[in-house]
């Protein structure tokens, strides 16, 4: 067999052998016979849109995890209660597992944090101890040793314990679960034997940026194959907070490979210097190097319309909108509103790439979710409606004043008749559509119940389609549809959830756990200006003429990995043990730093343009080294070529 180790920096071209490739051997022979494994479910859907044959078989391209539910369903043992095993959504493990911490509220009292990001903290330190191969049992011990202290941990393990046992009770699988059964299912004789002949050839990009688990897959399927390429990055490492373990993939799978060196781009060296400049080293100027652009403000409102306006300078002077990303490790709302409102009037759109949108803050959702209660005031749960009179003046077309007299015709989850007072008041324009969707609300409570996906379709179809909704609010809502189906799939598992599922469904929305994450891009998209976190930039394989790095001054540029109750360090497969000191925190910001700065300079073509604000949002100086750093490595350097 051949193995071959692709290697080379980011944006250098990597990704466009392996997918050339993948068309030579598909020509030659045929795509069943191939196995192509990737980073995520973004990088597989481009993949699969990109094949471009005279004939195609199946095409076998999936992440790690879409790997092992296809196998754990074809592979799932006929002795067990349930014909097949039921995958949790995301949204719907973190919601078991919050259901676990609730349980243990009191004993969890001591920690400083909502009980939603301790939910999501402890579903991640099963993901994590699963993809590296630490024992369920051992999770617990093991944090408590790292931080020399135990109670809390104790009854994070209790909470784990619970939520496992559950699970496996009604035959539910999350990606932990299914990731610990999968591993264990490589372990058979005949599955392995079978798999090492399946596939002839196999393809896997960001090898580096895959866990422990893949990279014991990618092994198996190696030794069978008659080829192999691996691509490998010389600035990566960007995913160890989620598993990855680049040290030790290249040590498993590099072995009698060959390695072929992609040439680097001219933001080699500039990528090194500032790499090395922040890890310690003496700042060293390059002379080769994107031109350097400084905006700094004394308040962090100001660096906002700063970069608005400089942006929008850019676009009037001719430069292409979707060759400009606005980097920020802040990518907050205000961010957004300000780049949007700027860009509004040149006519030019902006694509936010960033994943910490939550469903419940979209527009259309929040009006899904409140006609639901209203049509539904028996459930009247202890949190109450979520912003009546925006609603309404989304619903009915009116102005905030109106939307607010009108949401106080609201009691026991019902509208009220309005008085005639309040009719001349919000004018009978108003007054008539709250009449209409009050009969409308009227007329559904004499009907069945509907189960809530259903609703959402009704009401969707019934109301919000005439409002109309622009494509961005046919996405959430169409998100939000399915994530409903999926949940109440899932609820048939749980019997003290298959009765209340609309709810449960509800309760899960408004503890924010259901992202607007979409893989649908808008049709705008290659005349948008990008925004996008410094993951999501890297990740996404992005590059652009002009980057703009806002905060430059914030230390959220230095992310720290260890939370309350997770540190991926202490979960991966090279901890020693020890305690974890404030010296490891420093020492892993530092390098998270240096490793997106380096890999953002190494994917900017032109010109990079550093914002930077004196005082945060909170009226708190800032005084992180990155503008500083990028000032002594980058201030002299000659524009690039583009």
């Amino acid at each position: 067999m051949s193995k071959t180790m692709l290697v080379g920096m980011g944006g250098s071209g990597r990704t466009t052998r392996l997918r050339q490739r993948y068309r030579q051997l598909a020509l030659e022979h045929s795509t069943d016979n191939i196995l192509v494994l990737l980073r995520n479910a973004k990088d597989v859907r481009d993949w699969r849109e990109e094949v471009d044959l005279p004939w195609a078989g199946p095409l076998h391209v999936y992440t790690y995890f879409g790997w092992v539910q296809r196998e754990l369903r074809h592979h799932w043992p006929y002795g067990s209660r349930w014909l097949e095993p039921e995958f949790l959504t995301v949204e719907t493990g973190q919601f078991t597992m919050l259901e676990q911490v609730r349980r243990l509220e009191e004993a969890f009292a001591g920690i400083v944090t909502s009980q939603e990001r301790l939910a999501i903290q402890l579903g991640s330190c099963l993901v994590l101890a699963a993809l590296n191969g630490v024992k369920r049992k051992d999770i617990g011990p093991r944090l408590a040793s790292a931080a020399g202290a135990g109670a809390e941990f104790d009854v994070a393990q209790k909470a784990l314990d619970g939520y496992v046992r559950r699970l496996e009770k009604h035959g539910a699988m999350d990606y932990a679960l299914a990731v610990y059964a999968y591993r264990k299912l490589l372990k058979n004789r005949e599955y392995k034997k079978q798999l090492a002949s399946r596939f002839n050839h196999l393809l896997v990009d960001d090898a580096d940026e895959l866990p422990p688990a893949a990279h014991e897959l990618i092994e198996l399927v190696a030794k069978g194959a008659d080829s192999s390429v691996m691509v490998f990055s010389t600035d990566g490492g960007h995913s160890t907070f989620f598993g990855a373990d680049p040290r030790g993939g290249w040590q498993r799978l590099s072995d009698g490979g060959q390695l072929e060196l992609v040439p680097a781009g001219v933001g080699a060296g500039a990528g090194a210097a500032l790499y090395g400049a922040i890890l310690g080293g003496n700042p060293r100027p390059v002379k080769q190097g994107p031109e350097l652009e400084f905006l700094e403000q004394d308040l962090r409102s100001q660096m906002l319309d700063a970069v608005a306006d400089r942006v929008a300078g850019l676009v009037s002077e001719g430069m292409e909108a979707n060759e400009i990303a606005v980097v920020s490790p802040l990518a907050d709302r205000v961010l957004e509103h300000v780049l949007e409102h700027r860009l509004q009037q040149l006519d030019v759109p902006l694509y936010n790439l960033t994943k910490n949108k939550r469903l419940i803050d979209q527009p259309f959702v929040r009006v899904l979710m409140t006609l639901t209660l209203l049509a539904h005031p028996h459930w009247q749960p202890e949190w109450g409606l979520p912003d009546l009179a925006q609603s309404l003046q989304l619903l009915l077309k009116i102005d905030h004043v109106r939307a607010w007299l009108l949401s106080r015709q609201v009691k026991d989850f019902r509208l009220l008749p309005l008085e005639p007072w309040l009719r001349e008041r919000v004018g009978f324009k108003a007054a008539a559509d709250f009449d209409l969707l009050r009969q409308w609300l009227d007329n559904y409570s004499e009907q069945e119940e509907l189960p809530v996906d259903a609703f959402f379709q009704r009401v969707f179809g019934e109301l919000l389609s005439q409002l109309p909704p622009s494509r961005d609010d046919l996405v959430v809502c169409r998100q939000l549809m399915v994530s409903a189906q999926k949940f109440i799939r899932t609820a048939g598992r749980f019997p003290d959830l298959a009765d209340e599922t609309g709810p449960a469904f509800l309760r899960m929305l408004a503890s924010g756990t259901v992202a607007a994450d979409s893989l649908l891009e808008p049709e705008s998209r290659e005349r948008a200006v990008m925004l996008a976190t410094p993951y999501s930039y890297i990740s996404g394989h992005h590059h652009s003429k002009v980057q703009v790095w806002t905060d430059c001054t914030s230390m959220r540029w230095f992310q720290q990995d260890s939370r309350e109750l997770l540190n991926p360090h202490v979960l991966s497969p090279h901890w020693t043990g020890g305690q974890w000191t404030d010296e490891h925190n420093l020492a892993a910001s530092t390098l998270n730093g240096a490793r997106t700065a380096r890999a953002l300079i190494r994917r900017c073509r032109g010109r990079l343009i550093a914002a930077a604000a004196n005082v945060d949002s909170h009226g708190y100086e800032q005084n992180g080294p990155l503008q500083g750093l990028l000032y002594d490595v980058l201030a002299g350097s000659e524009r690039y070529e583009v």
